[in-house]
C-alpha cells in the first residue's frame, strides 16, 4: 500500500481577468479530469475590477486508481500556494508575471502556458510617458523562472476564428502535454458544453498545433520601429507636404516627420500641418545643419503628439469614428448585420468644457455663478450618450465637427504658448548643449491624457522646465533623472522632495562657480 506522502495531485492554476471566460476553462478542464478517471475540485478567488487584478481559478486532481490504492481518500485544496503548482495557465502576460512574483511558477515544477498579447493596466494608461511593462523583459522572466513555457499571442488567434482566449488555452494546454488527457478528451468537454462548438474547435485546433511545436513569441512593444515614406500622395496638398518634407529635412528623419504632418493634419487641417513643419525647422543649428537626426525624429514625434491634444472636440470625433465602431463590433463579436449600440460614458470636468471656448465666453462663465451651475448640471455630473442612435450620434457629431472653434478656444492658446516655450528652449540647448537638448525634446511625455492625470504630468513638465532655466549649467545625467522620477513618482510629495534634492545641490554648485570667478 502507497503511503500518503506518495499521492499528490496534479495542481492547476488559472490567472484570468473578467470576460475572459477563466471560468469556463476551468469547468472545460473539471469536466476532463472527472471524465478520464481523475477526481477533481476547482474554486476561484475573485479579483479587483479596472484591470488592477485577475481571478485565480484553482484546481486540483486526482487519479482514481490512486485514491483506490492509498489508505484514506484525499482532501482537496482550495486555494494555490508557492512552489506548488504544476500547470499555470496565464491569460495576459502581466499576469504571467504576478504568477511569477506571487511565487506561483517554479523551475523544477511548473510548465506555464501564457498568452503574450497585452492588455494595459490602469497604472500604465496612466503613468506619466511610456509606463508599459517590458513584454520582451516578461517573456524572458517567464522562459527562465518555469520549468517549460509555452506562450504564443492566444488573443490573435481567438480573434481570427472569432471564438474565445479560453478555447484557444484549452488547446495550448492540450498541445503542451502538461496533463495526462487526450486531444480527444479536451475537444470532448467543448464538444458538451455545447456552446459556439464550431469557433470554439477551431480556435483549439490552432493553439493545438502551435502548442505541440512549442512555438514562442517574443514581442518587442518599447522598440520603435520606423514608419514608411510613401514616394507619392494622391491629393495636392498632400503631395506639397511630403515635397516639402523631402527637400527640407534629413532623410533619416522623413519617416518620422511625415508621421507627425499626417497626425496634425487629420487633426486639425493642411496649415496646421504646415505650421508643425515650421517648428520642426527652427531647429537649424546653421543654415545648412540641423541638430541631428535623432534629436529632430524625437521633436517630431513629439510635438506631433503635443499639437494633437486631447480636448472635448477630439473625444468627439474618436467616439464617433469608424476605427471606434469597428473596435466595438470586433471587442462584443458581432455578427454581419447585427445592430450594435455602443453607449458612452462622458464626464467631462467644466474647466475642460470652459477650455474649449473663446477666452471671451470662458470668462463669462467663470464669473457667472448660474451659469457654472447650469452648465455643470447639465454636463459635468457624467452623462450616457447612445452613440448608436440618431440622437446621440448627432450630439457628438456636433461637438466634433467644432475643428473651426478650436484656434480660438482657451486651451488651444495656452498649448500653442508652451509650444512655443518649449521649441524654443530645445533650439537653444541645441546649439549649447546637444545632449542635454535630445533629453528636453523627450519632455513632453510626461504629458498625457486629460482631468487630473493631464494636469499632474503638466505640473511635473513644468516643474522640471523651469528648473532647467533657473540653472542654465545643469547636467543631461540630471534632467534625464527627473524625468524619470517624474515617471515613476507615485505621488507629487516624492517628486517634489527629490526635485527640492536635486535643486540644492545645483544652488551649491552654483555658489561654488561664483566663488571661483
Amino acid at each position: 500500500m502507497q503511503s500518503k506522502s506518495s499521492i499528490q495531485p496534479i495542481t492547476i492554476a488559472i490567472s484570468a481577468m473578467g470576460g475572459q471566460g477563466g471560468g469556463v476553462l476551468s469547468n472545460w478542464l473539471r469536466y476532463v479530469a472527472e471524465h478520464n478517471g481523475y477526481v477533481a475540485q476547482s474554486t476561484s478567488v475573485p479579483g479587483v475590477a479596472q484591470r488592477t487584478g485577475a481571478t485565480i481559478y484553482y484546481l486540483e486532481i486526482f487519479a482514481k486508481s490512486d485514491i483506490a490504492s492509498a489508505d484514506r481518500p484525499p482532501v482537496l485544496g482550495l486555494s494555490p500556494t508557492p512552489g506548488n503548482i504544476d500547470v499555470l495557465i496565464a491569460a495576459e502576460l502581466v499576469e504571467a508575471g504576478r504568477s511569477i512574483q506571487r511565487g506561483f511558477v517554479s523551475e523544477d515544477k511548473t510548465t506555464l502556458i501564457a498568452t503574450t498579447h497585452r492588455s494595459y493596466t490602469v497604472i500604465e494608461k496612466s503613468a506619466p510617458g511610456n509606463g508599459r511593462v517590458d513584454s520582451a523583459g516578461l517573456i524572458e522572466a517567464c522562459h527562465s523562472r518555469a520549468k517549460r513555457c509555452i506562450a504564443f499571442d492566444m488573443e490573435s488567434i481567438a480573434k481570427e476564428c472569432r471564438s474565445v482566449i479560453s478555447s484557444v488555452l484549452l488547446g495550448a494546454v492540450a498541445g503542451s502535454g502538461c496533463l495526462p488527457f487526450t486531444r480527444e478528451a479536451f475537444e470532448a468537454a467543448i464538444k458538451a458544453q455545447g456552446v459556439a462548438v464550431d469557433t470554439n474547435l477551431l480556435a483549439f485546433s490552432v493553439a493545438y498545433e502551435r502548442a505541440s511545436r512549442k512555438e514562442c513569441d517574443y514581442p518587442h512593444d518599447g522598440v520603435a520601429v520606423a514608419p514608411h515614406l510613401p514616394s507619392q500622395i494622391n491629393s495636392v496638398a498632400g503631395q506639397k507636404l511630403l515635397d516639402r518634407i523631402k527637400s527640407d529635412f534629413p532623410e533619416a528623419s522623413q519617416p518620422w516627420v511625415w508621421e507627425g504632418v499626417k497626425q496634425v493634419a487629420d487633426y486639425q487641417d493642411v496649415a496646421y500641418a504646415n505650421k508643425y513643419l515650421d517648428r520642426l525647422l527652427s531647429l537649424r543649428i546653421s543654415e545648412s545643419e540641423y541638430a541631428g537626426a535623432e534629436l529632430l525624429s524625437s521633436c517630431a514625434k513629439q510635438l506631433a503628439l503635443w499639437m494633437c491634444f486631447q480636448d472635448t472636440i477630439q473625444v468627439a470625433r474618436q467616439k464617433i469614428g469608424k476605427r471606434h465602431f469597428n473596435d466595438i463590433r470586433t471587442e462584443v463579436k458581432a455578427q454581419a448585420g447585427q445592430l450594435v449600440y455602443p453607449v458612452e460614458y462622458l464626464h467631462p470636468r467644466i474647466e475642460e468644457i470652459c477650455d474649449t471656448l473663446p477666452p471671451s465666453f470662458a470668462r463669462v462663465v467663470a464669473k457667472t455663478s448660474w451659469l457654472r451651475k447650469f452648465i455643470d448640471n447639465r454636463f459635468c455630473q457624467g452623462k450616457k450618450v447612445h452613440s448608436g442612435t440618431v440622437m446621440g450620434y448627432c450630439f457628438l457629431w456636433g461637438i466634433a465637427s467644432l475643428t473651426w472653434l478650436r484656434p480660438l478656444s482657451v486651451r488651444f492658446q495656452r498649448e500653442e504658448d508652451n509650444i512655443e516655450h518649449w521649441m524654443q528652449l530645445v533650439a537653444v540647448k541645441a546649439t549649447e548643449n546637444p545632449n542635454l537638448a535630445l533629453v528636453l525634446a523627450k519632455l513632453p511625455n510626461l504629458i498625457k491624457g486629460y482631468g487630473d492625470s493631464h494636469e499632474r504630468g503638466s505640473n511635473r513638465y513644468r516643474t522640471i522646465i523651469e528648473l532647467v532655466e533657473r540653472h542654465p549649467g545643469i547636467g543631461r545625467v540630471t534632467v534625464e533623472s527627473l524625468l524619470r522620477t517624474a515617471r515613476d513618482a507615485e505621488s507629487d510629495k516624492t517628486f517634489a522632495a527629490v526635485v527640492k534634492t536635486v535643486e540644492m545641490g545645483l544652488a551649491e554648485a552654483d555658489s561654488d562657480q561664483v566663488r571661483v570667478a
